[in-house]
């Protein structure tokens, strides 16, 4: 089946439309058998490559075959009953673009179990857009821009083990930035933004303390490093779950202030940017912002979260208009 170009994911969301034909490769990141609504079986499958995952369907009459000793050999109803447990596991799959109730879905009538030697899983993790090179440049370059303490405040916060983890980390599970090198690109985004609001307002004579907005951009989703792992896709921690992301980062940056000899005032400052971020309570925000550095990082976090959204959305009728998306509580226009 892989003997005609493929294409990806991406592409598949982006460019085609109700009717078209598919042939695609990635890996298997989840798969659960559901019911319709008649009682019939059917297959809810996520398929992801580096460009990123794509929601099927495989019905009743979807051909299943396991090609990962070469020859392609038709599985039988208990090895169809293992997929559920197969994780990482590489798929060839041929489908059709289809539309219903307004919405597209895409039905798969073939899957090739492939083998991974021949197509490592982890080739098909999904990555930042934008080079990892570029964005560490751009970062350090910013931490470096800061004053004392400040700079030096970063620098150590931001050892080498740290900054490993921080530059692969996702930025979410799911709905923004959910993907390698995610964290770094969106915490990125959300300082640039910060620090470009901040300079209207300082020249316009506002006490902004460019530094500490620095900061806090800088570090406001910390806590997502304790709030989710990455294996081939971003999941959910225990800590995440019960805790959440704001809380694990506050704490976070609060202990390694404690073994230092920073002014108190500025570890406060850039903890209430940490705890205040998402800007409102039903948001998740213990406290609402309440300096003008926390109000621009909270406005700069929503707007990069609102902008990624509406980027990643596809029009879904003739008015250019997206499906509703309940996170962001809206359809967005793309025209």
């Amino acid at each position: 089946m892989l003997d005609d170009i493929c294409v990806t994911i991406n592409d598949i969301k982006e460019n085609l439309k109700p009717g078209e034909k598919f042939k695609a490769v990635g890996v298997l990141t989840s798969a659960r058998l559901k019911r319709d609504k008649n009682d019939q079986p059917y297959w809810d499958l996520a398929v992801m490559d580096a460009s990123g995952t794509l929601n099927v369907k495989a019905w009743s009459d979807t051909k299943w075959w396991d090609a990962r000793l070469g020859e392609k050999k038709a599985l039988d109803q208990d090895q169809l009953a293992e997929i559920e447990r197969i994780s990482r596991q590489p798929v060839g799959i041929l489908g059709v673009v289809t539309k219903f109730k307004q919405k597209l879905q895409y039905h798969v009538n073939q899957i090739y179990l492939l083998s991974a030697d021949k197509y490592p899983p982890e080739s098909f993790m999904e990555k930042s857009p934008v080079p990892i090179e570029q964005m560490e440049r751009d970062f350090w370059a910013i931490v470096d821009s800061c004053g004392e303490p400040v700079r030096t405040l970063l620098h150590d916060f931001f050892d080498d083990e740290m900054w490993e983890r921080f530059k692969v980390a996702p930025a979410a599970v799911k709905n923004h930035h959910a993907y390698v090198h995610g964290l770094i690109e969106h915490t990125l985004d959300v300082t640039k933004a910060s620090r470009a609001i901040g300079s209207i307002y300082l020249n316009k004579g506002l006490k902004i303390d460019m530094d500490i907005l620095t900061a806090g951009a800088l570090l406001h989703d910390i806590g997502k490093l304790n709030a989710y792992s990455i294996d081939l896709a971003p999941q959910i921690t225990l800590q995440g779950a019960v805790i959440d992301h704001i809380p694990l980062g506050y704490f976070t940056f609060m202990e390694f202030a404690k073994r230092f000899n920073f002014d108190e005032n500025v570890i406060l400052a850039i903890g209430h940017i940490i705890i205040s971020h998402h800007g409102k309570k039903e948001y998740g925000s213990p406290v609402l912002p309440s300096t003008p550095e926390a109000l621009i990082v909270s406005a700069a976090d929503e707007l990069d979260f609102l902008v990624y959204c509406w980027n990643s959305t596809p029009p879904a009728d003739e008015l250019s208009l997206s499906e509703y998306n309940g996170v962001a509580q809206r359809r967005f226009w793309k025209s």
